[in-house]
């Protein structure tokens, strides 16, 4: 039977992004950033020329892992879920510098989506509309509208 620490019940939220750090760290990420409200929690930082934002949904948000109800064994307290959401991120990113490391793919590569563009947004908040668009059209359009937003 898997123990909480092994499923990251037991490392907590500080411990977790203090990981996050030292391993971004490690591939030359500076200005590192951490912070949270409305039920996210996101992680900043430069590599680079290039910014990086990963936001984390927290439990009981909008988008963020649901609370378990009850009082019982099983119940889950959102301080529980919290400290695994953080400690999976931790391991996803774990996992993205492995493979850079191992030369599969560049940062920039993995980190795409997470890149921070002129105007604040992610390359994923950019381009997802016009990829749902291409796929629901079967036209391709330019990824990067170019508004400036």
């Amino acid at each position: 039977m898997a123990t909480n620490y092994v499923r990251g019940a037991s490392i907590t939220c500080a411990a977790s992004r203090a990981e996050i750090q030292d391993m971004l760290t490690k591939y030359g990420a500076t200005e590192f950033r951490s912070g949270g409200d409305g039920g996210r929690a996101a992680i900043a930082f430069t590599a680079g020329n290039r910014r990086y934002r990963l936001v984390l949904a927290l439990p009981g948000s909008a988008g963020g892992p649901q609370q378990h109800g009850g009082t019982g064994p099983g119940a889950k307290s959102n301080e529980d879920t919290s400290r695994r959401s953080w400690h999976k991120l931790s391991l996803l990113i774990r996992a993205k510098l492995e493979a850079v490391d191992s030369g599969i793919v560049t940062f920039d590569e993995e980190f795409l989506a997470y890149m921070v563009l002129p105007g604040g947004r992610t390359v994923f908040q950019d381009v997802a509309p016009a990829i749902s668009a291409a796929y629901a059209t079967g036209v391709r359009t330019a990824l990067l509208g170019g508004t400036g937003r």
